[in-house]
């Protein structure tokens, strides 16, 4: 059983592979772009630590209640790259699934909501077609956050929270092993909120089924994914008038006029996905060291296929057509059903020589290249327009020395409408001094891209906006630094981007044909000093050149914890406190039919500070949290917007608890 346990939890140690705690709210660094996670380099050597669990100790110290979780990242590692599942209480009551990416969205006040991120250029750009509005993808389940878990006993954990104005969150985890290694899961998901103001309210179901099987071997495995995704959300187009909340003569939010009364906007997602791998060279068993002797002698590599198909419907409804809030013409005054069919069939074969070596952490050389085929439908009020693509894609990491990486990967795209879009993307990391002794890591990062715009920008059709017309490739070009040592990270980010499309004032898409610059600076710190704990995550970034980017010049967000064990170290008691904050600055406004973010001249919004206070609690597998967001509403002024016209949350009380079962 040993020996099975040790082929079955097989960990790559990388300095770059990471995994963020699912509750921990972090910031997006710049080298976003150029690694597999969104993590910080900090976060990534203190979640190695912890997370990363090393043969040996599995082997001495097994406990069969815990848990550990694989992505679907074939590829490059040699085995399953296996993270601990995260069962610590720091951020639990951060709930919303947008704050488990980081804090810095704009938001239209309610959870579930569609956002918009205040740091562009930070994550990667879909390679090849991509429809172009990602105002809600951190609400759906994707194929590249699913969760596979790894467990020796069936596991299930029940997750409830309830928030103000009647808001309840509930989430179902389950995993449970059905024969030897194929394993069964799933992840149910549902959200029920209101909101403060009429017609906020949103109601979301998630559902992935999962399975995975490997054999005894592991020449061979397989995953697969089912997911399906239902967002409904009602679409008030913000309060009509801003001095009834902003002079607080109304506190009965609810009669409060806004501007649309029968809009929604419905969101039906339906996805499959499965990936196989395949070792060319045959594994040798009855050995303790088998995983050892296998990555120093030569091997043909690995062949991965995976398949996934995608099928999203968005809808927006608004019956009779509400022509005074929009802009003439209107096609249709009686109402509006402006319905959009996304489909996606994908299919991708890779060979990669794995990375994975226990000794040596990585192969001084790997390899991989493969090409990626693609097929999408897109049908909006009865056009429908098909797209065939081929993108081909090779990539290289070369480790001379244990304290030195090189890794780089391009994409070029053969096919309609996104025909010679290519990207590059370069990362040099080199540690200072031993890997287990330093004075810090240091990472050079490098992108560029080609990119034709998503096709929203350049064909669209509804009842109250229609366009078609073509615009130049839109480029990208990015250099980053950053440094890490112990619990703090510091880096920027220079980019260049030219032919930039956006929306205008008018929510009509427009291309800036000119270069301009964009700064991003950034400091994650996560200090413990006793039983105090203090996370930071600061930035700072600036737009040279253009007024078509408008972001805010600092943002910041700071959390405060203190530790007090009780009975004995049987629970933990942790108060604290959270601070957000950004500088003023003239924020997009939304557009409900467009699903979209366009410029406005009217007002600024921002330097306003939100404070939440709360006690996390941890007894045994129970979880616990109650917390009072944003008090600070009670003796500030009102005039707390990430959005125009659409306030954010007043204070308010909330309380959730999760449980872990094994049995």
């Amino acid at each position: 059983m040993a020996k099975l346990f040790h082929y079955l939890f097989p960990i790559a140690l990388t300095c770059s592979s990471a995994t963020v705690s699912a509750q921990q709210p972090v910031i997006i660094t710049p080298d976003t772009i150029i690694k597999t996670s969104p993590v910080s380099t900090t976060q990534t050597q203190d979640q190695t630590r912890s997370n990363k669990i090393r043969l040996d100790s599995i082997k001495k110290h097994r406990d069969s209640t815990r848990v550990f979780f694989f992505n679907n990242d074939f590829e490059s590692i040699g085995s399953l790259n296996l993270h601990a599942n995260d069962t610590a209480i720091a951020g639990f009551q951060n709930y919303d699934p947008l704050f488990k990416h980081d804090r810095f969205y704009a938001t239209l006040g309610n959870i579930g909501q569609n956002y918009r991120s205040l740091s562009p250029f930070t994550s990667l750009i879909p390679v090849g077609f991509d429809y172009g509005i990602h105002s809600f993808d951190q609400y759906l389940y994707r194929n590249d956050s699913v969760k596979y878990y790894k467990v020796e006993k069936t596991y299930t954990e029940l997750t409830y929270v309830q928030g103000a104005k009647k808001e309840q969150n509930f989430q179902a985890i389950f995993s449970r092993n059905i024969y030897r290694s194929l394993n069964l899961g799933f992840d149910f998901r549902v959200r029920s909120a209101p909101g403060a103001y009429s017609r906020q309210r949103t109601n979301h179901i998630n559902f992935v089924l999962t399975t995975q099987y490997f054999t005894k071997n592991k020449r061979y495995g397989v995953i697969a994914n089912f997911t399906v995704n239902r967002l409904r959300n009602y679409e008030n187009g913000g309060i009509k008038y801003d001095s009834l909340f902003e002079e607080n003569l109304e506190t009965n939010r609810q009669v409060i006029p806004v501007n649309l009364t029968t809009a929604q906007n419905r969101i039906k997602d339906l996805g499959f996905y499965m990936k196989h791998y395949f070792n060319l060279s045959r594994h040798r068993s009855g050995s303790r060291d088998t995983i050892t002797d296998d990555a120093t002698r030569f091997d043909l590599g690995r062949i991965t296929y995976s398949f996934n198909y995608n099928r999203q419907v968005q809808n927006y409804i608004d019956t009779p057509a509400d022509s005074a809030f929009y802009p003439p013409p209107v096609i249709d005054t009686t109402g509006t059903y402006d319905s959009l069919t996304v489909t996606r069939y994908i299919n991708e074969v890779i060979w990669s020589n794995p990375s994975f070596n226990p000794q040596k952490r990585l192969r001084i050389l790997r390899l991989e290249a493969g090409i990626r085929q693609q097929y999408f439908e897109v049908s909006m009020t009865g056009q429908k327009h098909s797209f065939i693509q081929f993108v081909p894609h090779a990539a290289i990491d070369f480790n001379p020395f244990p304290s030195l990486r090189l890794e780089a990967k391009g994409d070029y795209v053969l096919g309609d409408h996104n025909e010679a879009d290519l990207s590059l993307r370069v990362r040099l990391t080199t540690i200072l001094g031993r890997a287990n002794r330093n004075a810090g890591v240091i990472a050079l990062t490098g992108y560029y891209s080609l990119q034709q715009p998503g096709w929203f920008y350049s064909h669209y059709h509804g009842n109250y906006y229609q366009w078609d017309t073509t615009w130049q490739k839109q480029g990208f070009i990015t250099a980053g630094f950053s440094y890490s040592w112990k619990f703090i990270e510091a880096g920027f980010n220079i980019s260049r981007i030219n032919n930039y499309v956006y929306l205008d004032s008018l929510s009509t898409p427009r291309q800036w044909t000119n270069q301009f610059g964009h700064l991003f600076l950034y400091t994650n710190i996560r200090l413990n000093i006793g039983r105090f704990k203090i996370t930071a995550q600061l930035a700072y970034q600036s737009v040279q050149g253009t007024t078509v980017l408008r972001i805010p010049a600092f943002m910041g967000n700071l959390s405060f914890y203190y530790s007090q064990p009780l009975f004995k170290g049987a629970a933990t008691l942790q108060p604290g406190l959270n601070f957000l904050y950004n500088t003023s600055y003239y924020a997009d406004a939304y557009n409900p039919s467009l699903r979209s973010y366009y410029l406005q001249d009217r007002r600024e919004i921002g330097n306003y500070p939100y404070m939440d206070i709360f006690i996390n609690l941890k007894i045994q597998r129970a979880r616990f949290f109650v917390t009072y967001t944003h008090f600070n509403a009670s003796f500030m002024s009102h005039d707390y917007y990430s959005t125009p016209d659409y306030p954010m949350q007043d204070g308010a009380f909330k309380f959730g608890i999760a449980w872990r079962f094994h049995d």
